[in-house]
């Protein structure tokens, strides 16, 4: 994983960054059946880093917490 630092960026990335947050949670909680899951601040933009140097395929680790709640991390 990479080191996280504090950067200005342009509203619109920050959407783009929120959008595919909340893609990558639903389509985790669609695929594996969990109620709530929580992704870290910086998956995000590793999932977009990812898209754009043209990874297909990424591997994610869900770690339970509850009955129905997990965290998404990024192997």
């Amino acid at each position: 994983m990479g080191k996280s630092i504090i950067i200005r960026v342009d509203e619109s990335l920050r959407q783009t960054l929120e959008r595919i947050r909340k893609e990558v949670a639903d389509d985790m909680k669609r695929t594996y059946g969990i109620g709530e899951i929580t992704i870290d601040g910086t998956l995000a933009s590793q999932v977009l880093a990812a898209k754009m140097r043209g990874q297909r395929f990424l591997n994610f680790k869900i770690d339970k917490v509850g009955l129905n709640k997990g965290i998404l991390k990024l192997l």
